[in-house]
């Protein structure tokens, strides 16, 4: 079992290149960034993958409150592109759209929803893969998930209809990173949507909201001629975007785009994160409060460069919770050297297929 031990403290070149991965994702400087990670799919014999099971297992010996935190990694067997694995997105040249460009550039919004429209098909109906599936089977044989106090932080408002019949307590086996909703179709139950849901949209002027499937068939139905163009030119990248060749003001000034339904004048926004936003505050403390409550955190499919989920794999490391991280690729954590880490070198699904598998086994 490969495990990681150095300083709590950072070293001064492991804070400097946590930050870079920070910055990476806003200023997109791939001169900088490290060879993609082999292939996951074909990186161990089944030998020496049954051997990373059993470190796997040898790590959730004992362990009755396992949280798992989940990011893009996962979702590459679904045929979903992930941002720094084997073929991610950012070793391709891929930009994300930024919270500040969305809110404040009707260009930038045409660029958003146009690329959207040509990604949001594959992307919509991408399957549950092994890993998702095996989530799902561990959740409900209780070996994932953990049980906490209620509070009304954890809440919009004291006046949230969750809140006002809560039981007092909290569940939650799953916080991803993802916005592909493929947790909620596998059959997990407790997941919390770290950065929200990209199946569904929020005006900003009125807070109505609207399903994306409804909101793109008017989309389509408007723009038809510029689609099939499009459709022709693009290459997929994650979160339901789409790449094209011609990434000018030109290329999109002809795409007309829906307002808000319920008020007429405001625009359209993914009920999502972008880059450069925060996660709700009461989001972070209800996830705060869910690994304050586990005795395992295990991270799967994540190099955690975003700080919005790495700030939850600290808060265990403080508390000297156990971590154990099933990744291809270097991951932040191993940057700054965190001594509660175990780091696990394979493939998510066919590794968390054997271990539910073997949890079955055991129930039967």
């Amino acid at each position: 079992m490969v495990h990681l031990h150095g300083a709590a403290t950072m070293t001064s070149r492991s804070r400097v290149r946590g930050a870079a991965l920070q910055a990476s994702l806003l200023t997109n400087s791939n001169t900088n960034m490290d060879p993609p990670p082999p292939n996951p799919l074909n990186l161990l014999s089944e030998d020496q993958l049954a051997e990373k099971v059993d470190m796997l297992l040898d790590w959730w010996h004992d362990k009755k409150q396992v949280l798992c935190i989940t990011g893009a990694g996962l979702s590459t067997e679904s045929g979903l592109a992930d941002y720094r694995g084997h073929n991610g997105s950012y070793h391709r040249g891929h930009k994300p759209m930024i919270h500040d460009q969305f809110m404040g550039s009707e260009y930038q919004r045409k660029r958003y929803w146009g690329r959207g429209m040509v990604g949001w098909t594959n992307f919509f109906t991408a399957k549950p893969n092994k890993g998702h599936l095996a989530l799902a089977s561990l959740e409900r044989n209780k070996k994932i998930g953990v049980t906490f106090d209620d509070q009304p932080e954890f809440y919009n408002s004291e006046q949230d209809d969750s809140w006002l019949f809560s039981s007092g307590q909290q569940q939650m086996a799953i916080i991803t990173q993802n916005v592909d909703s493929l947790h909620r179709r596998a059959g997990s139950t407790h997941v919390t949507e770290l950065h929200g849901r990209t199946d569904m949209l929020v005006c900003m002027s009125c807070g109505a909201k609207r399903e994306r499937n409804d909101f793109h068939t008017e989309l389509e139905t408007s723009n038809r001629e510029w689609l099939e163009r499009a459709m022709n030119e693009a290459e997929m990248r994650p979160d339901g975007d789409a790449a094209l060749p011609d990434d000018n003001n030109s290329y999109y000034k002809s795409l007309c785009i829906p307002p808000c339904q319920s008020c007429g004048e405001g625009f359209l926004k993914p009920s999502v994160v972008f880059f450069g936003d925060s996660v709700p505050s009461h989001r972070r403390a209800r996830c705060s409060a869910a690994v304050d409550a586990a005795d395992g955190l295990l991270v799967v499919g994540s190099s955690l460069a975003v700080y919005s989920s790495y700030r939850h794999v600290r808060e265990a490391h403080q508390k000297g919770t156990p971590i154990a991280i099933l990744n291809v690729g270097e991951t932040r954590a191993e940057l700054e050297q965190l001594n509660s880490v175990t780091k696990i070198e394979a493939p998510a699904g066919p590794t968390l297929q054997r271990i539910a598998q073997h949890f079955d086994t055991q129930n039967s």
